[in-house]
């Protein structure tokens, strides 16, 4: 293992090299020890070990590796709960690989020979990502705070805007008007008032996992590769960990995690099917369907609203529920 880095008065981050080839090792270490402090090891038994003894921010890895795969050593971090970015590098990537490594959730996924100022904007974008993961969370929690000491629904909801619309307005844009179409069913349906308040909420937060992915897949204004789309199904597992032990009603975290399960089974990211999916996600995986439709999400086309009211019918029993998507359409317009 060697360890390297420069003096600066910033803490800088902490960087694990993992690599077994010495010429992209040694381009990697030229390359990042200006910025970074690092650590270099070419196999994954002694990756291990520094994961356990010192506070690594990110990884850089090789699926190639002479006593375990890389993608053996990323289940087995993830096995280990050690929250860590991971980016691979490798020479030996295929699709299924790709799909295999973001399904464990990395960062980013480049293949030799890279472009060193890629790399250096592929890890600086996913360390500021981290950073405003952790203030997310933080302020999520101090907001769970506030929830919970019976602060005006409306007040608080006015709070969770403001700290999103600043980094991310396409979010809570897209989440108020998702918000706006599931209050048009909650109002027809037999719900607590804690049921309504914690939709609401969840409504609005239901992508707070996108905080987590690459800023250029939040806006859906391009059309996804298939690594892209693998990526974006992460962000309901990201969003469900964000809200762990906050003391929001238990809807919230229900919405976040399966607002893209589907009534047929085939949605993600536990493939539950019919009433198997939360009510409350129902709910606003419907409204967050209807207003893919209505605005034109990635490739689509906007629709008008009745031709997407329509279509929500059209989708009873496959994506949504049948007994929602009837009462949507009959309480939109």
């Amino acid at each position: 293992m060697e360890t390297t880095g420069t003096e600066s008065s910033v803490p800088q981050a902490n960087i694990l090299i993992v690599e077994d080839e010495e010429g992209p090792r040694e381009a990697l270490k030229l390359i990042l020890s200006p910025y970074f402090n690092l650590f270099t090891v070419d196999r994954a038994e002694i990756a291990h070990q520094i994961l356990k003894t010192h506070p690594i921010d990110l990884i850089t890895l090789d699926l190639k590796l002479p006593d375990l795969s890389g993608n053996d050593l990323l289940s087995q971090i993830r096995k280990d709960g050690k929250d860590v970015d991971i980016i691979i590098i490798t020479g030996y990537g295929t699709l299924q690989s790709a799909i295999e490594a973001i399904r464990h959730g990395v960062a980013a996924y480049i293949l030799k020979p890279f472009n060193v100022a890629e790399l250096l904007d592929t890890i600086n974008n996913t360390l500021d990502r981290r950073r405003r993961y952790s203030s997310l969370q933080a302020a999520l929690q101090a907001f769970g705070s506030l929830w919970a000491s019976g602060i005006d629904v409306k007040s608080a909801l006015a709070n969770i805007k403001t700290l999103l619309a600043a980094k991310h307005p396409e979010l809570i844009q897209h989440g108020s008007r998702v918000n706006f179409y599931a209050a048009l069913l909650i109002e027809h349906l037999q719900l607590t008032k804690e049921e309504q308040e914690g939709i609401q909420l969840g409504a609005y937060l239901h992508d707070i996992g996108k905080i987590g992915i690459h800023d250029h897949l939040i806006s859906g204004l391009h059309s996804p590769t298939e690594q892209d789309q693998e990526l974006l199904k992460c962000h309901p597992a990201i969003g469900g960990k964000m809200m762990k032990g906050l003391p929001f009603h238990a809807c919230v975290e229900q919405i976040i995690l399966h607002h893209h399960e589907k009534f047929n089974g085939s949605g993600y990211p536990d493939g539950l099917i019919g009433e198997q999916i939360p009510l409350s996600a129902r709910i606003v995986g419907l409204a967050n369907i209807f207003d893919h439709f209505v605005t034109g999400y990635g490739s689509q086309r906007a629709m008008p609203v009745p031709e997407a009211r329509e279509k929500i019918r059209q989708e009873a029993g496959k994506s949504v529920d049948p007994h929602l998507a009837e009462l949507f359409a009959k309480v939109v317009w």
